[in-house]
């Protein structure tokens, strides 16, 4: 016989939080806009709104609530307001709980419980701990303690007897659901995700949703958690009831873009029916879904990769780990060829979808002067569009975990820094900070300007693609390089709450919080400024252009690489870089305006006239200074012999007469439509590119002084000045970018 429920409750209220984490002071990690939604929330309030639906539990009213910590406050205060209404029982679900935000879901339970809240914890953390170890490891033990509801494993099958209980009053400390590793929740039967509106207004894209169509992965990674928690063995969501779910949350929310969470869709048994479902909905209903998957390495079926990109497929992401065969032996990747790589990726590639790929400093066979060549290896040979640097880290629930904590070795004990962020273990090969440094620079080497830049124009054929890469490089290098945080916790605009702070860390004053923030804010906005500047000249030299474009660029670019190899310039400019930084003052002043002239475009006859006085007189000047120099008694430096070498070289009168008449023939039009647009030469590679570097001069020495100033030395005039300015800088690119995607 089922426990009776209280008579005396006539509304049971469910609030669902996906908790953040904290950062290294502390402070909650929130932004003003998340990016990456939760998928647990919309799984676990799909089963809520199932239980609503089907009026489980009678004339008591559901109501169901979600947040998501990344992107929302938590109001802590007006939830216990809440559980204090007249018939009404809440209970706190804290969902999805990774390693890393346990400490934060523990502080939440902690709150709630206080009250006198029923308050139930899940997750991979509470679910690998205790499927791998046992429930009597500290952590599980710590929750028993403070009477928190602990789940382990999935809830499709369980949820309405884990909610009864709660409204009988009768919770037990532990609901274990996965040790049966090979019969677990039949997902095809299961209620859908359901998204929830509220949550989704907090985030930059409210169209973006998360589902998952399958559970559990055929490999044996030993760093993966997955399979000790959803299994080997694949379980899938029908393709009919995945059409209805994109079809009911595009009418109901305007999702019309999904990363689907399955850790491995190209392992599914129903992969080809779940394609042509999806496609159906865009070829006969006009639902023009696309999403991003995960898949493996391992060799597909022939139309794996077509029917992917038919569907809508426009991006995947690869767990690619290394590309060195010896980690991937160590850590059982064994389905992982390094040989194959470029084909698999090129594969894709043909198909117009965009590679991802997932990447992890420190394994056991990496070291600091090897990561960063495997990582020039990756852009260069290999070529994804997109990577995301992890450092090991033996998760609870993981194989690597286990036996690290069998053999007794070190793991730091803060669960905090288990976010694969952080050197939390010893390396055989790399101090902490060495094992930081080269994470960080592989972060910085592949968001770097020249790779971006090398990425773009591969897809500047393609504006759906160039521009979908733009904005996912605007979120990466954001997140990762000026946030400093990891791109798939990370949105826009860190918030920080003054009061919302870990244990042991001090409750700042509120007029230092606000001192502190306000330098944090315009260092932010300074930052935003120069990395819009960036940004706007990898569009420069990567977008599309146009056809006359392309034939009076090439017309300019052949006349004046003939002019450069002739005077040799890219060896000039090459030999000079060399010596410049054992040159002195008075000799770097005068090269550095032929330096710039270097990088200058010809476009009449009298540029080039005026360009060829203005080099000629470079050689005159070199003697000088060697003359002036001996005169004084300074000894000549070998550096300036070597320029004076090149420039000795150099004979060009027989060929000013041909270049006069190229020049010649180039067309009014061509030289109005060049005049307007902001072009330079480099010479290195012989190629006109756009790029406005000339114009930012001003404003990057601006910065530069800027930043030698002590903020506490400006004024509150100058502080605002300079927020003003950035704020302008930021907006102006902004508008410009937005204006020239919707040209494309």
């Amino acid at each position: 016989m089922a426990p009776i429920i209280e008579r005396d409750i006539k509304k049971l209220k469910i609030v669902l939080i996906k908790p953040s984490k904290y950062d290294d002071e502390g402070y909650i990690i929130r932004f003003w806009k998340g990016v990456l939604p939760s998928n647990t929330l919309n799984v676990l309030h799909g089963l809520t709104d199932d239980l609503k639906q089907r009026r489980v539990f009678g004339d008591i009213q559901l109501e169901v609530v979600t947040f998501d910590e990344t992107a929302e406050k938590i109001p802590v205060n007006r939830i216990i307001r809440w559980s204090r209404q007249a018939d009404t029982k809440l209970v706190v679900g804290l969902v999805g709980v990774q390693t890393n935000q346990f400490p934060r879901a523990l502080d939440l339970g902690r709150e709630f419980r206080a009250e006198g809240i029923d308050v139930i914890m899940g997750g991979f953390h509470t679910s690998g701990t205790i499927n791998m170890l046992g429930e009597q490891e500290p952590d599980i033990q710590e929750l028993i303690r403070e009477s928190i509801t602990i789940v382990s494993g999935e809830v499709e099958e369980e949820w309405e007897s884990i909610v009864r209980d709660a409204l009988t009053g009768r919770l037990k400390p532990v609901y274990s659901f996965a040790q049966d590793l090979q019969n677990l929740v039949d997902i095809g039967q299961a209620p859908l995700p359901r998204i929830s509106h509220k949550t989704m207004e907090h985030f930059a894209k409210p169209s973006f949703g998360t589902a998952d169509t399958s559970r559990g992965c055929p490999f044996a990674c030993s760093f993966c958690t997955i399979i000790n928690v959803q299994g080997r063995k694949m379980r899938e969501r029908s393709p009919e009831s995945i059409a209805e779910m994109l079809r009911s949350n595009y009418r109901e929310s305007g999702i019309t873009f999904y990363f689907f969470t399955d850790d491995n869709f190209a392992r599914k048994r129903l992969w080809r029916e779940t394609f042509e479902a999806i496609i159906r909905l865009r070829n006969e209903e006009g639902i023009k879904i696309s999403f991003m998957m995960q898949v493996d390495l391992a060799k597909k079926p022939k139309d794996f990769v077509r029917l992917a990109a038919e569907a809508g497929c426009t991006q995947v992401f690869i767990g690619m780990e290394s590309v060195n065969p010896a980690n991937l032996q160590a850590e059982g990747k064994a389905q992982n060829h390094v040989d194959e790589y470029r084909a698999i990726i090129k594969e894709w590639h043909d198909a117009g979808v965009v590679v991802h790929t997932g990447y992890i400093i420190g394994l056991p066979f990496d070291t600091q002067d090897q990561v960063p060549k495997d990582v020039q290896y990756l852009m260069e040979a290999i070529q994804p569009d997109q990577a995301s640097f992890f450092m090991m880290t033996p998760l609870p629930g993981s194989h690597d975990h286990r036996e690290m904590k069998k053999r007794g070795e070190w793991m730091d004990p803060d669960f905090n820094k288990r976010d694969s962020f952080h050197a939390t273990i010893k390396h055989p090969h790399m101090s902490a900070d060495e094992w930081t440094e080269a994470y960080e620079n592989a972060w910085k080497t592949f968001y770097s300007k020249e790779n971006m830049i090398r990425i773009l124009s591969r897809w500047n054929h393609n504006p759906k693609v160039y521009w979908n890469l733009m904005s996912v490089y605007f979120w990466y290098k954001n997140a990762a390089l000026i946030e400093k945080e990891h791109p798939m916790i990370a949105g826009f605009f860190r918030l920080k709450s003054r009061r919302s702070r870990r244990t042991g860390f001090a409750i700042d004053p509120l007029p230092a919080h606000l001192w502190k923030r306000t330098k944090e804010v315009i260092q932010l906005f300074r930052s935003w400024a120069g990395f819009l500047k960036e940004m706007e000249e990898v569009w420069l030299q990567t977008r599309k252009k146009t056809d006359r474009e392309e034939r009076w660029l090439a017309e300019i670019q052949n006349i004046q690489s003939e002019i450069w190899q002739t005077l040799k310039i890219p060896e000039w400019q090459k030999t000079y870089s060399n010596t410049k930084s054992s040159l002195p003052l008075k000799v770097k002043a005068l090269f550095d305006p032929f330096e710039e002239l270097s990088s200058k475009i010809l476009l009449t006859r009298g540029d080039l006239k005026r360009f060829l006085q203005q080099w000629e007189n470079l050689q005159g000047k070199v003697h000088e200074l060697r003359r002036l120099l001996n005169q004084e008694g300074e000894a000549v430096w070998g550096g300036l012999e070597e320029v004076g070498r090149v420039l000795k070289h150099i004979r060009s009168e027989n060929r000013i007469q041909d270049w006069q008449e190229a020049y010649s023939r180039v067309s009014h039009a061509v030289l109005l439509k060049l005049r307007s647009t902001q072009l330079k030469f480099d010479a290195s590679t012989n190629r006109v590119v756009d790029s406005r570097e000339d114009l930012q001069r001003f404003w990057t020495k601006t910065v530069e002084n800027l930043k030698r100033l002590k903020l506490w030395k400006l004024s509150p005039v100058g502080l605002v000045a300079a927020l003003i300015r950035d704020l302008f800088l930021t907006t102006s690119f902004a508008l410009t970018l937005r204006a020239a995607s919707k040209r494309e």
